[in-house]
């Protein structure tokens, strides 16, 4: 034997306590025989006998001795080492680390916390509210709720929605103002839009959707607002600033009102995960507990709050991306 076997000094540490080869075989539910030969290799590696026979088990010779105290030292260590380690792994498997977008976290994932809760009283909720696409593994997140393309991490995603967009303003707004009859009049508008594209919330849909690519050249053409992140426009156009595209949803839980209402555009909404997360039990129902939710909010994030039957005529799709 070239190196130690850290599981001889453990069968060695249980001789010790019990005095007997005979009694330690029974209590680690193993052959007397077998034990013997895996003592006498560890006698061997140390180069000493360890052990004297005698009529009623064993007696420690000085290098046992010797050993003993090392090994028991060993011992201890581990079960501190392992009750250190198993608390610690089980308090991560407790936290469920979410990302989604503010307006998804205001108004569709924390008004569900309370039932969530209620379900694991053991589970501790981490959310991060970003529209930025975060990277899972760098931000140990479990799962991201991203609008739009769900973009080219080594993920394991489902489509569980789609969400209506459209041209917001309030009340105060279209008080004092004739509203728009048409899109070739919002250049004519005060517009509240991002001194930056849209590029994290629409991925590669930026041609597919007509209604966002007339407001932005709109936009452009216009003196409004421009102001980050796109959180602020709700409460911008709260105030009375102007007309901004909004999630449906979003904007009607504010209270605004939706201006040119033929006019509309969806993006998918993507419930994202790494496989490995799988692994932790609590992700596992949690993730259940998201696709249930998801499923029957379909119609509500189309702007349809008093229905709750699916009224998507598409089917969930399943992803696997990869680097």
């Amino acid at each position: 034997m070239t190196e130690a076997n850290w599981d001889l000094f453990r069968l060695f540490s249980t001789v010790t306590k019990t005095g007997s080869v005979n009694r330690a075989a029974r209590q680690l539910g193993m052959s007397q025989p077998t034990l013997s030969r895996r003592l006498k290799e560890l006698e061997r590696y140390v180069g000493a006998p360890l052990f004297f026979r005698i009529s009623t088990g064993v007696k420690l010779t000085q290098e046992g001795e010797e050993l003993r105290r090392s090994a028991d030292e060993m011992v201890r260590s581990f079960e501190s080492f392992n009750k250190n380690i198993s608390a610690r792994v089980n308090d991560r498997s407790s936290a469920v680390k979410i990302s989604a977008t503010e307006g998804l976290t205001k108004h569709w994932l924390l008004p569900r916390m309370t039932k969530l809760r209620a379900q694991y009283n053991q589970l501790r909720i981490e959310i991060t509210s970003t529209i930025s696409k975060q990277n899972l593994a760098a931000s140990d997140l479990d799962f991201v709720l991203r609008m739009g393309h769900p973009g080219d991490d080594d993920l394991v995603g489902k489509r569980v929605a789609s969400v209506e967009f459209g041209l917001f303003a309030s009340a105060s707004y279209l008080s004092g103002r004739s509203a728009p009859r048409s899109l070739d009049e919002l250049p004519e508008c005060e517009l509240v839009s991002t001194p930056m594209d849209f590029v994290d919330l629409q991925g590669e849909r930026a041609g597919q959707m007509m209604l966002l690519t007339r407001f932005k050249n709109a936009a452009e053409a216009s003196n409004g607002l421009r102001i980050m992140p796109l959180a602020n426009h709700f409460s911008a156009v709260g105030q009375g600033l102007g007309i901004a595209f909004l999630a449906v949803p979003f904007a009607l839980a504010e209270g605004l009102v939706r201006v040119l209402p033929q006019e509309a555009a969806n993006m998918d909404l993507w419930l994202l995960r790494r496989r490995e997360s799988d692994l932790r039990k609590m992700t596992r129902q949690v993730r259940r507990f998201l696709e249930t939710e998801l499923s029957e909010s379909r119609s509500w994030f189309q702007g349809k709050s008093g229905i709750r039957k699916d009224c998507s005529t598409r089917p969930s799709l399943s992803l696997e991306l990869s680097t």
